[in-house]
């Protein structure tokens, strides 16, 4: 296997954002504003910051930390109640301080960012390169020899990880958390034993911010529970290759913020309009309103709204003849469409869903409540959108959707200048699934999926263009280091082995890249990177050629 020494360089940060930091700060001043006051309003803003932060914890996946977050919500809904229940008792109040004071000592643990470990490259230490293959942290916790566990740590390495092997009788020696740690029982077990179970238990209290993957689980309900009451995430089944865990830890590694949730109100009322904002500002969430529904088509053009939440009784019309107008045009049929209204006849709301909404909340609306239905729905309408976008077979953008970034990068590229394409193709692919079968074919360009987006930036644009084809994107990149990432990106994938019923296969890549200002639309970008692939081709395969040189 090919180590290269310049693609290892590597910026460890500090594994919780600032903005997860400022969210503790913000849920600290709340609580003790409500010790202070004793105020029922005070507690709804408390409770509103706490849930702001599980949600912000969930996005980043930062399991350990979220499971007492949502333990101490549970507590705080509760007691929420109403302004004569407040203030809780000193004993609710001592209950809620004891879960409190550890989420935030855990998240204070890990605010300083580490120091940075740099290597030369080219005889300089050069920042912007940092930014590209990052190694991250896995922790594989087996007993001395166990075969799974080298197949898994060499493949991890190919894939951008630097893994770290670790006895089940061991004390974590890990400076950082890691990114993931990966528990695998021996061969011979049938269930996780009882000191299995505890070693699992006590790195969950070690590593909060961890995402915790136990493999080969038996399909046995009582060892699911037992292991997800000591810490565990994912309970990988009994039979799944590696190459599922990999595509797994990729997913996490890339699991980050989305765009601001953006809501769009519908609502002629000024005090409702002011609640609702209020309500969803506390948790991260954009709105934006209108009081004449006549305007909703304008605004939803320039707004692009995730939903809307619609009045159900305005001065022209009412909300279920706006809605039923929405569902007309191609591009709104699937926005969800959330009626508030103090209607509380429920023939009327079983009809206003009829015909075309989502969901019917009773005003006043629990703030609470509110942004959880806001939030639930965006998530499933941005999943929607996502499948529609991404090929099935990689996770990757698909044909349309790589087009439509790459345009958006070039418009990006306009003040920096910098922005180089490429088109890779694996070299004699159809001899790969003639001589193989379809399935090793499909495993080799998963394979080169995996690796592209575990080298690469999350910014970075990879697509899957067609069949064996990738369409990649390199923002403030020059056609000179754009060639030499990918190359090592060649030198790895050609020594990476795909498994077959009778051994091992390799495979190679060739690759054409094309840069701004040469080329300044997309469509010649693309023209010139594949004829420059074409040369690569023709020059013998497994090799990078620039439009410059083609």
């Amino acid at each position: 296997m090919h180590h290269n020494d310049e693609s290892n360089i590597g910026v460890i940060m500090s594994t919780i954002p600032h903005v997860v930091i400022a969210l503790a700060e913000s849920l600290e001043l709340r609580w003790k504003h409500y010790l202070d006051s004793g105020n029922f309003d005070a507690f709804v803003e408390f409770t509103l910051a706490l849930n702001s932060l599980t949600e912000r914890l969930d996005q980043l996946q930062l399991s350990g930390l979220l499971r007492d977050g949502l333990a101490l919500e549970g507590v705080a809904l509760a007691l929420y109640g109403d302004p004569s229940t407040h203030p809780i008792p000193p004993e609710a109040a001592d209950g809620i301080e004891r879960q409190l004071t550890p989420i935030l000592r855990e998240l204070r643990r890990h605010e300083t960012p580490a120091v940075s470990s740099r290597r030369q490259v080219d005889g300089e230490d050069n920042p912007d390169e940092q930014r590209w293959n990052r190694p991250r942290n896995v922790l594989i916790v087996s007993r001395p020899g166990h075969p799974w566990t080298a197949s898994l740590s060499e493949q991890l390495e190919f894939f951008g990880f630097r893994p770290r092997q670790m006895r089940w009788e061991d004390a974590p020696q890990e400076d950082e958390p890691p990114l993931a740690v990966i528990f695998v029982p021996d061969k011979e077990a049938t269930a996780y034993p009882s000191e299995a179970i505890a070693t699992i238990r006590l790195l969950r209290g070690e590593f909060a911010i961890s995402y915790f993957y136990c493999l080969s689980v038996p399909s046995a309900l009582d060892t699911i529970v037992l292991l997800q009451r000591a810490g565990a995430d994912a309970c990988v089944p009994a039979g799944d290759k590696i190459s599922d865990v990999l595509s797994r830890i990729l997913d996490l590694v890339e699991a980050k913020e989305q765009d601001v949730p953006r809501v769009l109100v519908v609502e002629d009322s000024p005090t409702a309009v002011a609640h609702i904002s209020r309500s969803l500002s506390q948790h991260g969430i954009d709105s934006r309103a209108i009081s004449d529904p006549r305007h909703l088509l304008e605004a939803a053009a320039g707004y692009r709204p995730d939903i809307i939440l619609m009045d159900m009784y305005m001065p022209f019309c009412t909300g279920v003849e706006v809605t039923r107008a929405l569902r007309q045009l191609p591009e709104y049929q699937a926005l969800p469409v959330v009626y508030l209204s103090s209607e509380t006849d429920i023939a009327q709301q079983v009809e206003a869903l009829r015909l075309g909404g989502d969901q019917f909340l009773t005003k006043p609306v629990n703030p609470i409540i509110l942004a959880t239905v806001v939030k639930t729905k965006i998530e499933r309408y941005r999943d929607m959108l996502y499948s529609g976008r991404h090929d099935s077979l990689t996770g990757l953008l698909n044909h349309t959707a790589a087009k439509t970034r790459l345009d958006e990068l070039l418009r990006s590229a306009g003040q920096s200048g910098r922005l180089s394409v490429a088109m890779i193709d694996i070299d004699r692919f159809k001899s790969i699934n003639d001589g193989y079968g379809h399935p090793v074919g499909d495993q080799v360009i998963r394979s080169l999926a995996w690796l592209l987006r575990g080298r690469l930036r999350s910014t970075d644009l990879i697509g899957r263009y067609g069949g064996e084809e990738f369409l990649v994107a390199l923002p403030g990149a020059d056609l000179e280091r754009a060639a030499r990432i990918l190359d090592r990106i060649r030198e790895d994938f050609a020594t990476l082995p795909h498994a077959h019923a009778h051994g091992t296969l390799r495979a190679t890549f060739s690759c054409g890249i094309a840069a701004v200002p040469q080329h300044d639309t997309s469509t010649a970008l693309i023209q010139a990177a594949d004829d420059a692939l074409l040369e690569a081709k023709r020059n013998g395969r497994n090799q990078i050629v620039t439009a410059a040189a083609a």
